[in-house]
């Protein structure tokens, strides 16, 4: 997904977990994630999907919690038992072992292998606060539609709406967790959205200013699948602020969600194809 006037692309793989909760001795792990390379990904690409695999491993292994199936495609019930995974447990520390790649048969797989200390946690309830409507679409259609799928150059925008007085925050993941920070962006600031009052972004005063949110497909791949992961929080919370010029993974992001109080926050996932 690519934003004119917004915020620069960041990235995301991780795990959250609940700021005063009890938490238990840290849990010392090793894990391996693996991934074949595909023929629309690079070997960068796939080293780091066989890395966040791997994570995801030893977050299973620490906290007892599994996450769902073993694809390799980050979709949107992954980056949904994802970022449920991270109110059970953190990795305060890594160590990589081993991120290499081997070739048989004309086929490449790249396998990481890291030792890492997951924080287990007691999630906190999280109480009644939810988001009561969401979806991504374009501009001119207005219902939502489930698993939508767009072609290359779509402009598109996206609505939510929380059961409680919110502030959002809207990330675009792609499918190897590599995230972009959509809104609140250095154009557009976060303001108060009241109960039951839906978040449009970007809305009819942004796109006639010239911010407009357009999917395409990465170089080289004629189809892809995306997701918006849409953060609700009670209270004005600068996600990933701190860190915008980095490249970040799902990991960073669940990281810093891990130090807010559980019943502070709730998460939605959209999911989305873009094809040539």
């Amino acid at each position: 997904m690519t934003m004119k006037r917004c915020s620069s692309v960041m990235a995301i793989l991780a795990v959250l977990a609940a700021s005063g909760a009890f938490a238990q001795d840290e849990v010392k792990v090793e894990a391996e994630g693996t991934i074949l390379l595909g023929d629309d990904s690079t070997m960068g690409q796939a080293k780091a999907a066989a890395l966040n695999n791997a994570r995801r491993a030893a977050l299973e292994k620490a906290t007892g919690v599994e996450v769902h199936g073993s694809s390799t495609v980050y979709n949107y019930q992954l980056i949904n038992d994802l970022v449920h995974t991270a109110t059970r447990g953190i990795i305060v520390k890594e160590n990589l072992i081993r991120n290499s790649c081997t070739t048989k048969d004309d086929q490449v797989a790249c396998t990481a292998k890291i030792e890492v200390w997951v924080k287990p946690l007691h999630a906190e309830k999280r109480g009644n606060f939810k988001i009561t409507s969401a979806g991504v679409h374009r501009p001119e259609r207005q219902e939502e539609v489930t698993s939508a799928v767009f072609q290359n150059g779509d402009e598109i925008h996206i609505h939510a709406a929380a059961n409680q007085d919110a502030y959002m925050n809207l990330f675009s993941v792609d499918q190897f967790g590599a995230v972009s920070k959509l809104y609140p962006n250095d154009h557009v600031k976060d303001e108060k959205i009241l109960a039951g009052k839906e978040l449009v972004f970007p809305d009819d005063p942004c796109r006639q200013g010239g911010l407009k949110l357009k999917v395409r497909t990465p170089r080289g791949r004629n189809k892809a699948v995306e997701s918006v992961l849409i953060i609700a929080l009670k209270e004005k919370t600068a996600l990933l602020e701190s860190r915008k010029n980095q490249d970040l993974t799902i990991t960073d992001l669940m990281k810093e969600l891990s130090e807010l109080d559980p019943s502070l926050w709730v998460e939605h996932t959209v999911g989305y194809e873009v094809r040539e």
